[in-house]
């Protein structure tokens, strides 16, 4: 019998309060809730969803080996203002924050030739025409720690020129959630063998736009940087002819796009990756490594039929990572797997340090919260750790506390040794591989639950027999 060390323990409070609530709503405070929750969210109004999908099977065409799409525009949108002026200012202030750090600047403009050259995007050679024309402001992103794009330029589509004025996102739906279930994926990974990770080259980028729907994603960028003068000689504007990373319906339109494309292959390989496909990435395995070759060589085929490359592979097989080529392997023995680390030479996954750095002058409800929020352990893999925190954050609630109030003495010796204790995640490693039993296998599920005053508490152990 070997444990899956799927356990998780909740508070009372954080399962049987509204969240809506709590607090007005943050991103960390969310996305803790999703992770606490799972499976056991209502279901929300799909109205919009389904028109967005709607529009996108209607309208999605095939074209020079590469999928086009439409935006899903809303119907009651108002005409959406050119804001030239926002892109140029917008412009100015890019430019400049980069004047004294000419790498970066380089990064950048290497970034748009590249882009240009590969038809990503094009030059604008009407400066009017008819329909919605928008223009999208950008900056960079840094990423020092990816192995692959360091800089990325992230356009702005939430940009407005007024208050009044809606921008691009207001006009378009966001479309349905693409994503399979984490915890899925996770356990699913934990099974096989040979686990095998890839992601998608500039993924967003190679889904094109249909010619009809450029003219909303223009932006602005210099003829002559070194020479920066924002007039009319010296500013070109570019549109895209792939879809943009930043706007709200990205998400959606690679999703569904990479959906559709490994459902028409209609093999059994391409089901299998479509149930372990999160964005970019590709999260999957094989029982052996003559399967897993199989797996490279089949998926390598069928994302390149829609002109994607994948890319950046890696595998706990020696043999597999022989296999594959040089220009398709990721050059490392530790692998970030879904928010968890994967340590491919040792085979071993362990959880993320938070980054969250608490003022021990200053700790509040807010503060409590927002550091174990920033703990992401879908798994359950340190659920006694964590529920300590969970049951400090009960009691400050039950106190009536204020989300800036300084919290007791007696807490703060108490949030002490939880952070303690948080900050020694990353070095509990445990073995990936939940069955070292090969050929037919049978399995069962074996579920305890238990609660005290304060918590309740369920772990699940995979019980595995040798047919």
């Amino acid at each position: 019998m070997l444990i899956i060390t799927h356990g998780k323990s909740f508070t009372k409070t954080s399962l049987f309060t509204n969240v809506d609530s709590i607090v007005p709503a943050k991103p960390d405070l969310e996305d803790f809730w999703r992770v606490e929750s799972i499976g056991i969210l209502d279901k929300q109004n799909t109205s919009d969803d389904e028109m967005a999908m709607k529009m996108f099977l209607d309208y999605l065409q095939f074209e020079n080996g590469r999928y086009q799409v439409t935006w899903p525009l809303t119907e009651d949108c108002p005409d959406l203002p050119v804001n030239r002026e926002l892109a140029v200012g917008r412009l100015k202030s890019c430019v400049n924050k980069m004047k004294n750090k000419p790498d970066l600047l380089q990064k950048y403009v290497a970034v748009m030739k590249d882009q240009l050259s590969k038809g990503v995007i094009e030059k604008v050679v009407q400066s009017k025409t008819a329909g919605l024309v928008h223009n999208l402001p950008h900056h960079a992103v840094i990423t020092p720690q990816k192995a692959t794009t360091k800089i990325r330029v992230v356009y702005d589509a939430s940009a407005r020129t007024r208050k009044e004025n809606k921008s691009l996102k207001e006009c378009m739906y966001r479309g349905p959630v693409m994503l399979q279930d984490l915890c899925g994926m996770l356990l699913r990974f934990r099974i096989q063998h040979v686990a095998v990770v890839a992601d998608i080259e500039k993924a967003f980028l190679q889904i094109g736009l249909q010619s009809n729907q450029r003219e909303g994603t223009r932006f602005l960028w210099l003829r002559d940087f070194e020479k920066p003068i924002f007039d009319a000689d010296n500013i070109q504007e570019y549109r895209f002819c792939r879809v943009p990373f930043g706007v709200i319906s990205s998400p959606f339109l690679l999703g569904a796009t990479v959906d559709y494309h490994l459902k028409s292959e209609n093999d059994e390989i391409a089901e299998k990756l479509r149930n372990n496909i999160y964005v970019d990435n590709v999260i999957s395995g094989a029982e052996n490594t003559s399967e897993a070759i199989k797996l490279y060589t089949t998926s390598k085929s069928m994302f390149a039929d829609a002109s994607m490359n994948l890319r950046e592979r890696i595998t706990n097989s020696e043999v597999v990572n022989e296999f594959i080529p040089k220009e398709d392997r990721a050059f490392t023995y530790s692998v970030k797997v879904l928010g968890h680390c994967w340590n491919v030479k040792e085979d071993t996954i362990n959880l993320l340090k938070p980054k969250v750095v608490l003022d021990q002058q200053e700790l509040t409800k807010r503060s409590v919260l927002k550091c174990f929020a920033s703990v992401f352990d879908p798994l359950g893999l340190l659920s006694p750790v964590l529920l300590q925190g969970k049951v400090l954050l009960q009691s400050l609630w039950q106190k009536n506390h204020d989300w800036d109030e300084e919290i007791s003495t007696e807490d703060r010796m108490k949030m002490s040794d939880t952070v303690s204790d948080i900050n020694k995640i990353d070095t509990f490693h445990t073995p990936r591989k939940v069955c070292e039993l090969h050929g037919t296998v049978t399995y069962s599920l074996l579920c305890f639950c238990d609660a005290s005053e304060k918590a309740y508490s369920t772990v699940i152990y995979l019980h595995t027999h040798q047919a």
